[in-house]
């Protein structure tokens, strides 16, 4: 028997699929309006390893620079960064690279029952841990910033460019040579690294590829994790200026306060002194041409505050292979010179360092870098150091 149609059934069920239809276009665009909405805090964890070996004739500076081969773990790091609301972020970056630094730890036992105390300091050590606050919208081309915490200060570029990957593997001279580079001197005297203090940074976006930056902060003057020992305040600034979609300029100051012995006497109002000015253009990593320079000018960390000078620069060019199948990601020959002046009215002191590295890209955030090292000594009778570098490094 043939059955006949309802035709308001089929009217009701076409008017229900239209409603699930409807309803269920609605949940999806609620659920990526609802995923792609900013929760707070949230986290984020990366990180880096670096290892090194090193091979140099640098058996005159034994008993400075140890042996002449060595394999070690350059960096070992994990960082957190906490968006704590829209306005708060917090920082934090423990460094793991030291090891079981054994030489400077001592444990003392004494007493009944025995009572064992370690002093010193093991391998852990803090790096960055800081909090910024912003005070304008996440939107406005100018943003103020205030920090607070442990942070690099603000003087010298390439000491400010993430070790993240460095062309020239290391910053200064590093392990197994003399730690007499343009980095080295100028950290040796106060006015690179960690410093535990308060700044203020204003940011103003010029376009999408340029940016002006004025830095000011206070610090403590001690070093990384150190308490102020005296009544004063180590003060610095910074600023630079994009002038081309790849061009950036910079300068810094920075006045160094401590506590110098003078005539047998310590003399806590100490402060010297120190200015710069950089260039670079292009970025670390990136496609092409990447070039860096920079000039270096202050006084030492003594009593006679005699003049110190570095000058820097790099060039590395980043070829990008472009075959999807290739293990090989980009190729980097760089070149750094680095010239450094411990004390500019003496003679026979200043120290040259060229480093030349061939760096190969397994990929973006993966390197292995080969270079070959010279570090020079004016002076006849002063013998100079040469040999090789390696570092893989990765960072996540």
């Amino acid at each position: 028997m043939r059955r006949s149609l309802n035709p308001l059934k089929g009217h009701m069920t076409l008017q229900a699929r239209s409603i699930l239809g409807g309803v269920a276009v609605a949940a999806t665009l609620a659920v990526g309006s609802a995923s792609a909405q900013t929760t707070y805090p949230n986290v984020k964890l990366t990180g880096r390893l670096q290892e090194q070996f090193y091979y140099f004739d640098n058996e005159p500076y034994a008993a400075t620079v140890g042996p002449k081969d060595n394999f070690f773990t350059r960096r070992a790091r994990i960082e957190a960064r906490g968006q704590i609301s829209e306005n708060v972020v917090v920082y934090i970056q423990p460094s793991f690279e030291g090891g079981r630094n054994l030489s400077n730890v001592v444990t003392t036992c004494t007493g009944t029952p025995l009572v064992c105390r370690t002093t010193g300091r093991s391998g852990l050590r803090l790096r960055d841990a800081w909090i910024d606050v912003r005070f304008s919208p996440e939107a406005s081309k100018g943003a103020l910033y205030l920090r607070a915490g442990q942070e690099k200060r603000p003087y010298s570029r390439y000491e400010l460019t993430s070790s993240n990957n460095l062309p020239s593997i290391e910053r200064g001279a590093g392990q197994g040579l003399v730690a007499r580079g343009s980095n080295d001197l100028f950290a040796a005297n106060g006015f690179l690294s960690h410093d535990v203090g308060a700044s203020l940074r204003y940011e103003y976006k010029v376009d999408d590829t340029r940016l002006v930056t004025l830095k000011v902060g206070a610090y403590n003057g001690q070093g990384e994790s150190l308490n102020d020992v005296n009544n004063k305040k180590s003060f610095g600034a910074r600023a630079t200026a994009g002038i081309y979609s790849k061009l950036d300029i910079g300068g810094s100051w920075f006045a160094h306060d401590g506590i110098v012995t003078v005539g047998g006497t310590p003399d806590s109002a100490f402060t010297n002194y120190a200015w710069g000015f950089d260039a670079q253009w292009g970025k670390v990593g990136d496609e092409g041409l990447y070039v860096l320079g920079e000039y270096l000018d202050g006084n030492d960390a003594t009593a006679a505050k005699n003049k110190i000078r570095g000058i820097q620069g790099l060039a590395a060019y980043n070829y990008r292979f472009k075959s999807p199948t290739s293990w090989l990601y980009a190729i980097e020959p760089a070149f750094r010179v680095d010239l450094a002046d411990p004390n500019t009215n003496a003679v026979n002191d200043r120290s040259t360092l060229i480093t030349a590295v061939l760096g190969i890209y397994m990929s973006s955030k993966a390197q292995l870098r080969v270079a070959y090292e010279r570090e020079s000594f004016q002076g006849s009778v002063t013998p100079s150091i040469s040999g090789v570098r390696s570092a893989l490094t990765v960072n996540f």
